[in-house]
């Protein structure tokens, strides 16, 4: 999703292939990317229980739950066949496999030390390094081959949580959210990859609260998740932005979640599109928006089609990269208090890029849903 050379074949194209007579055929082959399914992170009853995985597979949509993912599920990154979840509450990552069997269980106190390697957060990749930050203040490092954590590490700023990888080829270069909780003293960390790299501090006073990060070209687009003005307060501030050349422009206020798909033009990936939820708490009013960084417009997404499985207090959302579909997660309603319930089941409904609801897509997840990924697949076509 972060590579914006991805080659996806055009419907036609598609057609025209599926078309053809195996028995007629030239011989030619063309190779396409698609999503087979999708999976939910589930924290638990009180958010530190052990977590579990939803998976959707897309062709039957059938789904099943995977318990014994971990205490406290934040986030996760898929590379080829195996997913990498980051256990925020046990100081974990496991390691999934396709069938998702966990085939191996890393704590990073013990491989980064007790203060480095606390409460790791969020995770990305690149090549066959997997990068994960921690409240330790670090960016850990996993190989991917040999799944073990290096003694490598970065050190960053306070509070940690979203990165991304942006650079070239010879010229990686991670980026780093560093919250400081919300504090005051939020920082963009810049970590060049390269043998004689370095790290950067990027500050500006309209970065309070960074969660989630995404370069594009000279650009960074954050999510921020604002500040409070006491501890019984709604943030303040929150929304999405983007940091340019040293200045900060809000693109969608009051935003508090992100999904991050692919703009397409002539089948080639030309740049990112944001769906954002603004839903500061559990049991508030919620709304959708968007924005596209290849046209500059912004919109707003209503949900439709899907009367008896409404969502009720959404809690994450994803945009799938291949076709543009977006899986939002709920919790449910409470049928004592008609609060949202941390006790209780969740659920996830597909929509299509306009809003509507796709048929048959509703499905239940575990207790606290909190992050979605996609499964990629490739398809070839004969013709």
């Amino acid at each position: 999703m972060k590579n914006l050379m991805l080659l996806v074949m055009g419907a036609f194209l598609v057609s025209s292939c599926l078309d053809d007579d195996d028995n007629n055929n030239n011989g030619n082959t063309i190779t396409s990317p698609v999503s087979t399914g999708a999976f939910v992170l589930n924290k638990g009853a009180d958010g530190a229980a052990d977590g579990s995985l939803t998976y959707l597979d897309f062709e039957t949509m059938a789904a099943r739950q995977i318990e014994g993912i971990g205490a406290g599920p934040n986030d996760a990154y898929t590379k080829g066949d195996t997913i990498f979840i980051v256990n925020s509450s046990d100081n974990s990552i496991v390691v999934v496999d396709k069938k998702f069997s966990v085939i191996k269980r890393l704590s990073t106190t013990s491989e980064m030390g007790e203060a480095e390697g606390f409460c790791p957060r969020h995770i990305t990749g690149y090549g066959n390094r997997i990068y994960f930050t921690t409240y330790g203040g670090y960016v850990g490092i996993l190989d991917a081959k040999s799944l073990e954590i290096s003694k490598e590490k970065y050190k960053v700023g306070s509070g940690p949580e979203g990165l991304c990888i942006s650079g070239t080829s010879t010229e990686p270069v991670l980026y780093v959210c560093n919250s400081d909780y919300g504090n005051g003293n939020a920082s963009i960390s810049r970590v060049s990859l390269s043998a004689a790299g370095g790290v950067e501090t990027i500050t500006s006073d309209e970065i309070r609260n960074p969660q989630e990060i995404i370069a594009e070209g000279g650009s960074l687009y954050i999510l921020d998740g604002g500040h409070y003005t006491d501890e019984n307060s709604l943030p303040q501030d929150a929304g999405l932005y983007r940091y340019y050349n040293g200045s900060v422009t809000q693109l969608i206020a009051d935003a508090t979640n992100l999904g991050v798909g692919l703009v397409y033009m002539n089948g080639y990936a030309v740049g990112y599109y944001f769906v954002t939820i603004n839903a500061p708490d559990e049991n508030s009013d919620y709304s959708y928006s968007t924005f596209n960084t290849y046209t500059g417009s912004r919109g707003t997404l209503r949900l439709t089609e899907d009367s008896g499985y409404e969502i009720f207090s959404p809690a994450a959302i994803a945009v799938d990269p291949i076709t543009g579909n977006i899986a939002i997660a709920s919790y449910s309603k409470d049928p004592e208090t008609g609060l949202a319930s941390k006790t209780l089941p969740g659920y996830v409904n597909m929509y299509g890029s306009s809003g509507m609801y796709i048929e048959d897509s509703h499905i239940q997840t575990g207790i606290m849903p909190s992050f979605i990924g996609f499964i990629l697949g490739t398809i070839t076509y004969t013709f």
